[in-house]
């Protein structure tokens, strides 16, 4: 991935956020909070809402159906919120693997790995190494917020007890990262982002370090690949791609503002920041099928 605007500065950003965790560390936490905010705002929102220019333009011609597709968009999520008041440890078990899945399909999209089975293992392995690393940064807090949804868990206190008795599993996504310099040849500034995203993530609350990943990489990694393909070059190009974001960007605010809101009448039980992770889960599943075919088309 070519050096471009966003690299140039996002780099000086998060070099300046990690020196402040080192000496700072509560100037840091808060540099770090509001850097992920700010990208759930302007990249990780919006890179979900392109789902139905992608759905039109890598479909057949003149197949598109704008109603068809919010029905069934909106079904899908309706159904897996369903689940998550249902069978909620199914349900998590089922975002943890789309999410690996997810992360390591967009991740090492760019894979030397010729063969289409060991490409699609390492990128699942990418995915959970990175996921689990992610979760494991903060092991207490990660276990306190999911018990609020499974109660006491003899899952939970093992993943405790695991990350106890080998420290170096809290770094895993520092492994993926690895993988992802081995097998994709990418350019140096891509891989030093990822790599400032994630070292500081270390030093953030869970939720905080997973929007810091999910909206300055993985969300912008999709943006830039749907532009370059689906979108002319040049200014005209994005002004265009922000236009067709925009409608469902705000509803989107405003929907999680609304979920929010009247989650004690639903899940008043559910620690808040999983809640966030459920909204953010029903989101991605329609997204994340989205995806999936266009990578593949492009492939």
């Amino acid at each position: 991935m070519k050096l471009s605007a966003w690299n140039a500065a996002v780099l000086p950003a998060g070099i300046f956020i990690l020196l402040l965790h080192l000496t700072v560390p509560s100037a840091g936490l808060w540099a770090g909070t509001a850097f992920a905010l700010l990208g759930l705002v302007l990249v990780g929102i919006p890179h979900g809402s392109l789902d139905h220019i992608i759905t039109e333009k890598t479909g057949e011609a003149g197949s598109f159906s704008l109603v068809r597709f919010l029905v069934m968009y909106l079904l899908t999520m309706l159904v897996y919120a369903l689940f998550w008041v249902w069978l909620p440890a199914l349900s998590l078990l089922f975002f943890l693997l789309m999410s690996a899945w997810h992360f390591g399909e967009t991740d090492l999209e760019e894979s030397s790995v010729s063969q289409q089975l060991f490409a699609r293992l390492a990128q699942l392995l990418y995915g959970s190494l990175l996921l689990f690393g992610l979760l494991a940064n903060d092991p207490e807090q990660t276990v306190a917020i999911l018990a609020s949804l499974l109660g006491e868990s003899a899952v939970l206190a093992g993943f405790l007890n695991l990350t106890e008795a080998y420290p170096w599993l809290r770094f895993t996504e520092f492994y993926a990262l690895a993988l992802r310099i081995a097998l994709v040849r990418s350019d140096v500034f891509d891989q030093l982002r990822l790599g400032l995203v994630l070292a500081i993530a270390l030093f953030l609350p869970l939720l905080e370090g997973f929007l810091l990943y999910f909206c300055h990489h993985h969300a912008w990694v999709n943006l830039l690949r749907v532009k370059e393909r689906l979108y002319e070059e040049g200014p005209a190009g994005l002004k265009n791609m922000i236009r067709d974001m925009m409608p469902f960007s705000l509803i989107s605010v405003f929907g999680i503002i609304i979920l929010v809101a009247s989650s004690p009448l639903w899940l008043s039980q559910v620690n808040p920041v999983l809640l966030f992770f459920i909204l953010i889960s029903v989101l991605t599943l329609p997204h994340a099928g989205i995806m999936s075919r266009f990578y593949l088309q492009e492939g």
